[in-house]
């Protein structure tokens, strides 16, 4: 299978969108998660896309998932977070919206995103850094970032869900 990863432009909203809001739907039904349902409107999307934040993933010419790169943290990362990231105020870049199409997951696909994501940060930044969360009731997600080297930093309450911080320092994994 050929992968491809690409920042996305505004043409690809509707696609974005759709893969976000079927891998909610994914996670609600199969998993019992509803943090992405219903999956929120595509407003928060068109400063991302503008910003050159969103990347689509390819799988042999379909595309078949989506997630953002960017030095901005997410809202609710603006408060203290000192007890989360190691170096709280250091330069970091911040991973989120990760989605894959539920029929394309299982299929290393993640494992090739995340490599892109560590790669693209040291060769385009300066930041130790790479930080992100992910929902802490999924344990086959939590082994994922866990296995590829990211480090879990502890439980974030974020609305009514509970959110596991992760941190990769990539100069410890150089």
């Amino acid at each position: 299978m050929d992968i491809q990863i690409e920042r996305a432009n505004s043409d690809q909203l509707t696609a974005v969108y759709s893969i976000m809001a079927l891998a909610g739907e994914h996670m609600h039904r199969a998993l019992k998660l509803s943090h992405w349902h219903p999956f929120p409107g595509t407003d928060r999307f068109i400063p991302r896309i503008e910003n050159h934040d969103i990347y689509v993933v390819y799988a042999d010419d379909l595309m078949v998932g989506t997630f953002n790169v960017s030095t901005n943290p997410e809202p609710y990362y603006l408060d203290d977070m000192s007890a989360y990231w190691i170096e709280a105020s250091a330069p970091a870049t911040y991973f989120s919206a990760f989605a894959l199409l539920p029929s394309h997951q299982q299929m290393g696909i993640g494992t090739k995103c995340m490599a892109f994501v560590d790669q693209t940060v040291r060769e385009q930044t300066d930041h130790q850094y790479i930080r992100f969360d992910g929902v802490a009731s999924h344990p086959k997600l939590l082994h994922f970032y866990s296995r590829l080297g990211y480090e879990k930093r502890g439980e974030l309450p974020v609305k009514n869900t509970a959110v596991m911080c992760f941190e990769k320092d990539l100069h410890k994994t150089q």
